[in-house]
């Protein structure tokens, strides 16, 4: 499911370290979703730059003081504590910029290291296609990586990691965008990352620590008929005999498990999970008008073999929306989790919704403790 091309859920998840509570060691690259865990409505890669020459730049100063970098008008621009995302409208390019203090001044061996180090960690893991391209000083000093990395929607993306110093506060900038488009955009998308202006590098207040992970924490409806784990920095929402929601407000990422009965008629429990399925999207066309949405297919949810469907629409904001619901069905009771994200967020947020629906377990008495 490739709908949610956006390029810079692989600069994203860098940013959601810092609103989430993650380690700024958390991969760029969201997890690869298994089959028909990401939405899909293919997208038309624009024969022209990103960086057009009839739009004006505009320079976006980050509201603590800390630098300024220059932007086509038209791109959207997220602000983060740590940093900002700058995003293109059409989603094949973008870039991030984030700021940590390090704690001590890096030699130039050093800043080459933290720079081999980071961009190791966080693109060259099993089944991302990293490919090294070049490795070269900047003039000003920092350090810059160019590699490439194969995403299962969109094919080969270029990217580039820049890191500079000043004084004890390290510099990330991360440029990405997707083959075709980097041939076209690369020089437009470096003179763009070269405005990047400190403005002032005094050490941070408190050097910028090694975040401890989010503790995974289980989670149940009150009448123990299914639980699934979270983690332990989002907010619980709703928790009852039939439904439990948590959600990470910041990035209005939201994972649901409910269950209801009676289950819809079918000649199987997976025909049946597939209606429960397409019923939970027709409410959602009910509610919001246009819904894209993929077939129902088959996919497992718990113990047993259920259905799930993608889908998208937007809000009555004008926010695109992406997500997934997971049906299945045992003794005439549909289980259904859903989890939503705002689409330029979806990848990133995979990090979290493929492990707590894989967590999902329906209970059975020999699964409660015994007093």
């Amino acid at each position: 499911m490739n709908r949610f091309h956006h390029l810079i859920p692989l600069a994203l998840a860098l940013l959601l370290a810092a609103c989430s509570g993650r380690p700024a060691s958390t991969p760029f690259e969201p997890i690869r979703p298994d089959p028909t865990a990401t939405p899909t409505v293919q997208a038309v890669v624009s024969p022209t730059s990103v960086v057009p020459d009839s739009v004006s730049l505009l320079t976006y100063t980050h509201p603590s003081g800390r630098f300024s970098i220059q932007h086509p008008a038209n791109w959207d621009v997220v602000d983060q504590p740590g940093g900002v995302l700058l995003v293109d409208p059409g989603d094949q390019a973008g870039i991030a910029v984030q700021f940590q203090d390090a704690g001590q001044v890096y030699s130039a061996e050093e800043l080459n290291g933290f720079l081999v180090t980071y961009v190791a960690r966080n693109f060259a893991g099993e089944g991302s296609g990293f490919t090294a391209i070049d490795q070269h000083r900047l003039p000003g000093g920092g350090e810059a990586a160019l590699f490439s990395t194969v995403d299962p929607a969109r094919g080969r993306v270029v990217n580039q990691v820049r890191v500079e110093q000043h004084q004890t506060v390290v510099f990330i900038t991360l440029l990405n965008a997707v083959e075709a488009q980097w041939k076209l955009s690369q020089a437009k998308l470096e003179s763009l990352a070269d405005t990047l202006t400190v403005l002032d590098s005094s050490p941070l207040a408190t050097p910028t620590p090694a975040e401890a992970e989010p503790v995974w924490t289980l989670i149940g409806s009150t009448g123990n008929r299914f639980a699934f784990l979270y983690p332990s920095n989002w907010t619980v929402v709703r928790q009852d005999e039939s439904t439990v929601q948590v959600e990470l407000p910041d990035l209005s990422l939201k994972f649901e498990g409910s269950m209801t009965t009676p289950a819809p008629a079918g000649s199987s429990p997976v025909e049946q999970a597939s209606q429960a399925a397409q019923q939970f999207v027709d409410q959602l066309m009910a509610e919001y008008g246009e819904v894209q949405s993929l077939p129902a297919q088959e996919f497992p949810l718990g113990q047993t073999t259920g259905a799930t469907i993608d889908f998208l629409y937007t809000t009555a904001e004008g926010e695109e929306m992406a997500g997934s619901v997971i049906t299945a069905v045992q003794e005439d009771t549909v289980y259904r989790v859903v989890f939503t994200a705002p689409a330029k967020y979806y990848q990133a947020a995979l990090e979290f919704f493929n492990p707590m629906y894989k967590s999902f377990k329906i209970l059975s008495p020999e699964d409660l403790p015994t007093r």
